[in-house]
């Protein structure tokens, strides 16, 4: 039965063996990519040759710059403005003041689903962590008053 298997096995690697042999498919050709990246060199050169540069200033100056990259501005980008809630991590507002905290961060943050899972994630770790320590609590406690 081992063998059958083997040569079943092998005549069926052995068919895969017809479409390895376009070598083609896998050269470079260098020239080719070095075009398709001479806009996006051009554009690093631009910024290392100036530090100061912001994505208004490239778009005043170079407009077929930016839409041949099809370049976007921080700004446009999903939950590109939201960050911590007062400089604290969202997760800490949900451990420490829990669905309160939950809510702060929801309305300060403008809704972002980002910051919002943090802090919910935090509402249930610190919520955990409380009924953990109570739940210890109540065994040393019930083990001591049952010892005596």
């Amino acid at each position: 039965m081992k063998k059958s298997l083997l040569s079943v096995f092998l005549a069926f690697f052995a068919s895969f063996t017809i479409f390895a042999n376009d070598a083609d498919l896998f050269k470079l050709d260098y020239n080719a990519v070095q075009s398709q990246f001479t806009e996006l060199n051009q554009l690093g050169d631009m910024v290392t040759a100036n530090s100061d540069l912001t994505y208004s200033t490239l778009k005043l100056n170079n407009e077929t710059l930016v839409s041949n990259l099809k370049l976007i501005s921080e700004g446009s980008l999903p939950g590109a403005a939201a960050g911590p809630v007062a400089g604290i991590p969202s997760f800490l507002w949900g451990c420490v003041l829990g669905p309160v905290g939950w809510a702060l961060v929801y309305i300060a943050s403008e809704k972002d689903p980002i910051e919002s899972k943090k802090a919910m994630w935090g509402c249930v770790t610190g919520t955990g962590a409380y009924v953990l320590v109570w739940v210890v609590y109540y065994v040393v406690v019930i083990a001591a008053v049952s010892t005596v």
